[in-house]
């Protein structure tokens, strides 16, 4: 019997390692089912889910700005008054208040995704979370207490900022700790924290609406603190990301991560883990060991060069998709569907069902990316939610504005659970899974910023289109989001690869040999491993042709 010697690999993160216990972890990784992934990886499950929850606070905080538009007491505290057409003294936010507190908070944001990659490589997913949220916790005070539109604006900037940060570090800390298996749920449960945070906006201040005076809407703005203190504690437990320690050259800080990760601690299992990681790091550092050694600024522009370029367009136009497809009406339910014709109470009433069609639909969409992957989904996502979307506009026709109101609110609930069993979570899942190691924070934060400068058009437009003194579009707005979900589908598939069963390293792989998106897939990428630096032809998807680079 011949002994197997193993194999090692000098390392850019540290000492050599075994070149055999990364193909091992990576082969157990594919071969293990999802109750194997759910049974054998608690640890980072629970360690993943406490940095996500830190998506419930952005979630909450944007529903609540657009919610809070349709509520009486903060109509009378912001808004103006008017004799409406059945000679009442009614109230209305003016539209420049409309438009510049969720904008504000937009702002904010990109200021945080700015931040968030320097941030990440200086302090680490851990430490930068844990910071973030201790400011979060000061500044929304400012809110709270707030007596004018210009403090209140003030406080929504400010607020914005660590929302931003968590948008970028958040489902990159899941996406590096995540097994195979497990990498779908994991990155799309930031989706489900979205929807969580929109459910308890849209039941607390349904709740609070029959408060008087100004604690029915400040009490929203105070239980961000309890959150706060939960995530707080959640987080102070989770390990930090051992590829953040491997990138930084502390090898022994990565091994006592990843033992934290791993069942039970085993020796064997986190070695095997370590060496994956250090072998990913080795196979994005032979294509650009150029850039990494260059300055910080060549580390950013290195996102337009080479594969990494595309994988930041992949990345950037995914979450814009995302921003532009109608998912904006979501958040300005309530309004929405005052315009369609029902009154304040009702309005609430249905908009509390809107986050639970959501809360289904993510749920669901774990279910079918087990079946169907992501690519297929985010290109019918974007198809039927373009059909119910003409529908949404139908609706309008209806002369009985009651009717009309009732029938364009159950459509959105329609609208809602597609977009969270498909468009919402895939999202999340793609950008996070389609970056490379190396550049994993810089790349979202630029996707981020794409999805959240976008979004800003949104907030020019809807406070136009929902205002009965402005355009007064109502339902008939999803005419316009229902050709943007059609452009979107083109380009899924064009250009939006499948991810469903690729480890990172095998995407670089493919990223590397310009494999197109139709192609992607995890053997193609082993067949690829064993070719060298030949030119490569896909024939089929189960075949490949090398021609080997000729001789001087």
């Amino acid at each position: 019997m011949v002994a197997q010697i193993p194999v090692t690999v000098e390392s850019d993160s540290g000492p050599d390692y075994d070149v055999s216990l990364a193909e091992q972890c990576e082969q157990r990784e594919l071969e293990m089912s999802f109750k194997e992934a759910l049974s054998n990886d608690k640890r980072l499950i629970w360690s993943s889910v406490g940095f996500s929850g830190t998506i419930i606070m952005e979630g909450y905080g944007l529903a609540m700005i657009t919610y809070l538009f349709a509520s009486l007491e903060f109509q009378k505290k912001f808004g103006e008054s008017y004799v409406n057409e059945k000679g009442e003294t009614a109230y209305l936010l003016p539209y420049v208040w409309q438009t510049l507190f969720p904008i504000m908070a937009q702002v904010g944001s990109i200021v945080g995704i700015l931040i968030a990659s320097p941030m990440h490589r200086f302090l680490g997913y851990k430490k930068a979370v844990l910071l973030m949220l201790a400011c979060l916790a000061g500044l929304t005070a400012l809110p709270f207490a707030s007596t004018s539109g210009e403090i209140l604006m003030a406080g929504f900037f400010l607020e914005g900022i660590p929302w931003g940060t968590f948008q970028v570090l958040s489902p990159g800390y899941s996406s590096e700790v995540a097994s195979l298996q497990l990498r779908p749920i994991l990155t799309t449960w930031n989706n489900l924290c979205w929807v969580i945070g929109q459910l308890l906006a849209a039941a607390f201040i349904k709740g609070f609406d029959e408060i008087s005076g100004a604690w029915s809407y400040r009490l929203p703005f105070a239980l961000q603190w309890v959150f706060i203190v939960i995530l707080l504690i959640a987080v102070s437990f989770a390990p930090e990301s051992p590829y953040w320690h491997l990138e930084n050259g502390r090898v022994p800080e990565a091994r006592a991560a990843a033992k934290k990760l791993v069942r039970k601690g085993s020796p064997e299992r986190t070695e095997e883990k370590l060496a994956l990681m250090r072998h990913t790091i080795h196979q994005e550092s032979r294509a650009d060991r150029e850039s990494i050694e260059g300055s910080a600024w060549k580390r950013y522009t290195a996102l337009l060069q080479g594969s990494e370029r595309r994988r930041t367009e992949i990345a950037c136009v995914t979450w814009l998709i995302q921003a532009m497809c109608g998912s904006c009406l979501i958040g300005w339910a309530p309004q929405f569907m005052e315009t369609a014709g029902l009154s304040p109470s009702d309005s609430y009433s249905i908009n509390i069902a809107i986050p639970f069609a959501g809360l289904l639909g993510t749920i669901a969409s774990w279910w079918l990316m087990l079946k169907w992957g992501r690519r297929k989904i985010y290109f019918w996502g974007c198809l039927f939610m373009g059909i119910v979307l003409v529908a949404e506009g139908f609706s309008s026709f209806d002369q009985n504005e009651k009717t009309r109101g009732f029938v364009a609110g159950g459509i959105l609930i329609i609208f809602t659970a597609i977009y969270d069993l498909t468009i919402g979570p895939v999202c999340y899942c793609i950008v996070s899974e389609i970056p490379s190691i190396r550049y994993r924070t810089p790349t979202l934060s630029a996707a981020r910023g794409t999805y959240l400068l976008f979004n800003l058009i949104n907030y020019f437009i809807n406070p136009l289109m929902f205002s009965g003194d402005k355009w007064n579009w109502g339902p008939k707005s999803g005419y316009l989001y229902a050709a943007i979900c059609l452009l979107g589908a083109a380009y899924t598939w064009l250009r939006i690869p499948e991810t469903d069963g690729v480890s990172a390293r095998e995407l670089d792989i493919l990223f590397q040999h310009k494999i197109k998106a139709r192609d992607f897939s995890a053997p193609l990428a082993l067949q690829l491993d064993g070719h060298g630096q030949g030119n490569v032809r896909v024939e089929s998807h189960s075949s490949i042709v090398v021609d080997e680079p000729k001789k001087a």
